[in-house]
């Protein structure tokens, strides 16, 4: 603007509507989704490859210093390496990246996990009540996250399809709701 080369009542309409986006490190939830775009765009003509657990849990622990844009360099390296109709495995990432032999596995536990347990716990909810509860939680996570694909839920659940619709199904009842209907076709 002071050197003439924008407008300054542009700038100043657009200055007017600030957008502060979280940085990645505070929405892991959004990680997993990212690299499946970033694997589309890299790959169009072709389904991207699954993504095996541990590959997934390394997604989720690093830190990313660049934000979104560290995870789509990491992710374009890592598509260049792979070969193959198979899931992407540990041996897919760049030998810098690989998780030290050895390492200790994060806690991915939150405190906010923590605080919510002593919370039931207070009210005298049980041991298994709370792990119902979790698992029950855990459950729609997952397949929110692969949007409705209850194959690629079941696969990061580490439990079969059947499994997955089964349980589901004996949570709810036995009433043939729309939602039941839903989860066995």
């Amino acid at each position: 603007v002071a050197h003439g080369r924008f407008r300054g009542d542009l700038y100043y309409r657009i200055a007017s509507v600030p957008c502060r986006l979280p940085p990645l490190r505070d929405r892991p939830e959004d990680i997993l989704p990212l690299v499946r775009h970033f694997l589309e765009e890299l790959r169009p003509r072709e389904d991207p490859p699954e993504l095996d657990p541990a590959v997934c849990e390394y997604l989720l622990r690093r830190e990313y210093p660049g934000n979104v844009r560290d995870l789509k360099q990491l992710v374009a390296r890592i598509s260049y390496r792979h070969v193959g109709p198979g899931p992407i495995t540990v041996g897919d990432l760049p030998p810098d990246e690989r998780p030290g032999a050895g390492a200790e596995e994060a806690d991915w536990r939150e405190p906010a996990f923590d605080a919510c347990l002593r919370r039931a716990l207070a009210r005298g909810i049980g041991l298994k009540e709370i792990g119902r509860l979790t698992a029950e939680a855990a459950i729609r996570i997952a397949i929110g996250d692969e949007d409705g694909n209850l194959r690629r839920a079941a696969q990061r659940l580490g439990v079969t399809d059947r499994a997955l619709q089964m349980r589901r199904a004996a949570g709810r009842g036995n009433g043939t709701g729309a939602e039941e209907k839903e989860l066995l076709v």
